[in-house]
């Protein structure tokens, strides 16, 4: 059986993205390891949100050169924001990675796998549509995401060019994959996005709340990251009346 050890910097979407980039490759025939020596793939799942996190992935990089000098084999990507920021400037510091991936592309992981060396960036417009499995952290709590990217270009913030323009998965979606949770036993649901109330799918953010908070067996409804612009009174009115949502 192939191993892959997976690092994950960065925020709470990094870890979901993870996730599922673990659910892929399980389905490839990965299985999961703790060390770094004993995997057949690495994985860094990189943030470029805050430079104290580049700056360890760089550090941490660095030490698997070491591990693919002993073992020619290895392969290793360099995945999430500063895969999409950098591109194939990360071999200018580091020739030895094999793979660079950025998050909209996360769902090809096992596209890339079949060749030498791959860069994988390009905008996916299908990427509020794709249902990728999941191989979960937690059987109580659960991730899960109702929109990507962001459109909002603060200018301290590099999320947009590195997760690209808004896009919101479709209501039907996000519900059908909670209630599926809520079916194995989840008790807790955190909803995922880079500013979550400016979710713009058909029906909206504070009416996708109550679907969320009618489904039975759910405990606990909580959501990242949001942005005071779009908090108005039915939000405000949702957290009241809610009882589910923390």
């Amino acid at each position: 059986m192939k191993t892959v050890y997976i690092k994950t910097f960065g925020c709470q979407m990094n870890v979901h993205d993870s996730e599922r980039m673990l659910g892929l490759l399980k389905q490839d025939g990965y299985a999961p390891v703790d060390d770094p020596k004993s995997a057949d793939l690495i994985i860094f799942n990189t943030c470029s949100i805050r430079e104290k996190a580049e700056q360890k992935f760089f550090s941490d990089l660095g030490k698997t050169k070491f591990i693919k000098r002993d073992n020619p084999d290895l392969r290793i990507a360099v995945m999430g924001c500063i895969a999409q920021q950098e591109g194939k400037r990360i071999r200018s510091r580091a020739p030895f990675v094999d793979h660079i991936i950025g998050p909209q592309n996360i769902g090809r992981v096992g596209e890339a796998l079949e060749g030498e060396r791959s860069v994988l960036i390009e905008e996916n417009p299908e990427l509020a549509t794709s249902e990728l499995p999941v191989e979960r952290d937690s059987s109580i709590r659960a991730w899960v995401n109702i929109m990507y990217g962001c459109d909002n270009y603060c200018s301290y913030c590099v999320v947009p060019y590195t997760r690209g323009r808004e896009v919101s998965r479709p209501a039907a979606n996000i519900l059908s994959e909670i209630q599926v949770l809520a079916n194995k036993g989840y008790r807790e649901i955190t909803l995922l996005g880079q500013n979550v109330n400016s979710y713009s799918g058909d029906i909206t953010f504070p009416e996708l709340l109550s679907a969320v908070n009618d489904i039975e067996g759910l405990k606990r409804i909580r959501f990242v990251t949001s942005h005071p612009k779009d908090l108005g009174e039915e939000l405000a009115l949702a957290l009241k009346d809610l009882d589910k949502v923390c």
